[in-house]
Order: C-alpha cells, then sequence, then structure tokens
C-alpha cells in the first residue's frame, strides 16, 4: 500500500508537470504554491500512509491515518485531472 500510495503521488506530480506547458498559470512557485506546494502535501499525504502501518496505535486509528492519505492523493488526482481537461479545452 505504501508503494502505490508513492506512485500514484508521483503520478500527480508528473501531470501537474504536464499542465505547465499547456497554461501559464501554472509552474513550480505560482501564487497558488505550485509543484512545489503540491510536493508537500503529497509528501503529508504519504506520511500518514507509512503511519498507518506502525502497530504502535489502534487498528481504528491506523485505519483512518490510511484513509485520509489516500483520500487526499485521490482528491489530488481527481483535481488534476479537471485541470487538466479545462487547460486542453
Amino acid at each position: 500500500m505504501r508503494l502505490s500510495a508513492a506512485l500514484a503521488s508521483l503520478g500527480v506530480l508528473a501531470g501537474y508537470l504536464a499542465l505547465i506547458p499547456l497554461d501559464p498559470a501554472f509552474g513550480l512557485l505560482q501564487p497558488r504554491g505550485g509543484i512545489v506546494m503540491l510536493g508537500i502535501s503529497l509528501a503529508i499525504a504519504n506520511g500518514l500512509v507509512w503511519l498507518s502501518r506502525s502497530a504502535r496505535w489502534p487498528l481504528a486509528t491506523r485505519f483512518q491515518l490510511a484513509a485520509a492519505g489516500w483520500v487526499w492523493i485521490v482528491v489530488q488526482a481527481g483535481a488534476q485531472l479537471y485541470l487538466y481537461i479545462a487547460a486542453a479545452a
């Protein structure tokens, strides 16, 4: 699960890189944060997925950590898809 979360995050970052030539509003340090802020937020989401494998917490907490991390990764992927469709049109 950790490897798939990391690969999904890399896919989202690659999708953002594909948006840069399509629209000048996307870049490394744009006012909305750019790829730097996206990378930081995805690193936090991956950290939650990694922490969910720790046996220190009860099962419910581990599930919540994994769910929160995956929800954020999926939301970012959906936003990338929406932005790519909007920029290509």
